[in-house]
């Protein structure tokens, strides 16, 4: 089974894992787009207590971009995406110490990553862009690239359509997030051939985002109109729920059971001022929609496998921002501050 799907539910569970860790919160501060004010924040589920800037205390230099995702393979190996300027950064999860392997070949604003035994695929929005009528750029020419995990090497860079954002993989089969819909492909050794593109019915926007419920059923975030239900072998969507997905930012993820999708959304005015957010839960079997947590201005959601609780943050991207634990049933449990744009966790 890929490393993706077989880590889904099996986090909490997991014996390699060593016992210190587990509870542990890599928090990813995005940053400002123009600032490079990137940062990492460890949380300890156990203590509810948090250290800032653990890159920068770890290697003594700031991570100098702005972070876009990141994942974590093992207890001693995590990835961190960034732009501004694109690079893959290495580092030890537990230490925030750089591994100094930085990847930069074959990039061009990378979002995500997914990775095989033997490969790693990073979604590109690459630069190439048209703007519409209302100033939104969306992105031609984005890509998957490819790289050998022996060797760290370029092996391909595969045309995946408008606005690559997520990746997830099912069997020999990758799936990606683009403006077009759920793009599917064929793995082929260190190529990909394009199967299909699922959309739902009636929905307008693109893909965002994807997330595994307990049944390894597929959703996929559409932003601004709700969340789509995929056959990953079958390759066929078996419903459409609306439930608010933010615009901004599009991320979902599941409840620690794999039975609820957790989406997240902020609402703005006419001026862009954030008015009102909310955590929102899909039931996978009845598709009801719960609003369970409310805010002002939300970015980013994560669900820890150690306690079943769910993470987002009160938002700024000029100064730091408060992160909320909050039980499944949206009560608080705990407030801390971290960095500035505060909007992904990884958890041990």
């Amino acid at each position: 089974m890929l490393l993706t799907l077989s880590l889904l539910f099996s986090c909490s569970q997991d014996s390699s894992i060593p016992q210190d860790l587990r509870g542990r919160v890599l928090v990813l501060n995005q940053g400002n787009y123009t600032e490079h004010s990137a940062s990492l924040s460890l949380y300890d589920e156990r203590t509810n207590e948090i250290q800032n800037r653990v890159y920068e205390s770890a290697n003594g230099v700031s991570i100098g971009a702005t972070l876009v995702s990141g994942v974590i393979f093992s207890e001693s190996e995590a990835a961190l995406v960034c732009n501004y300027p694109d690079k893959i950064i290495f580092i030890d999860p537990s230490t925030a110490l750089d591994k100094n392997k930085t990847l930069t070949d074959g990039l061009a604003s990378p979002r995500n990553m997914a990775i095989t035994e033997s490969y790693t695929y990073i979604t590109n929005w690459d630069y190439t862009h048209e703007v519409t009528p209302s100033g939104t750029w969306v992105f031609t020419d984005s890509y998957i690239a490819i790289y050998d995990n022996q060797t760290g090497t370029l092996q391909n860079k595969i045309p995946a359509g408008s606005d690559a954002e997520g990746i997830a993989l099912y069997g020999n089969r990758l799936f990606v997030a683009v403006k077009e819909g759920v793009a599917v492909f064929s793995i082929q050794g260190n190529t990909l051939q394009k199967i299909t593109v699922i959309k739902p019915d009636g929905v307008e926007g693109g893909a965002r985002y994807f997330t595994y419920d307990a049944y390894y059923r597929l959703w996929a975030s559409f932003p601004g109109e709700g969340v789509a239900e995929i056959d990953p072998a079958l390759l066929t969507v078996l419903s459409f729920t609306e439930v608010p997905v933010d615009s901004m930012d599009g991320y979902i993820t599941t409840d620690s059971y794999g039975l609820n999708i957790i989406t997240y959304n902020t609402a703005f005015n006419d001026q862009y001022m954030p008015v009102s957010a909310g955590l929102y839960k899909v039931n996978v079997v009845s598709k009801s929609v719960d609003q369970f947590f409310t805010g002002n201005y939300f970015y980013g959601v994560g669900v820890s496998p150690f306690t079943g609780e769910i993470y987002t943050a009160e938002v700024s991207f000029t100064s730091n921002s408060v992160i909320k634990v909050v039980s499944s049933e949206g009560s608080l449990s705990n407030s801390v501050t971290a960095g500035v744009g505060t909007s992904r966790y990884l958890f041990f």
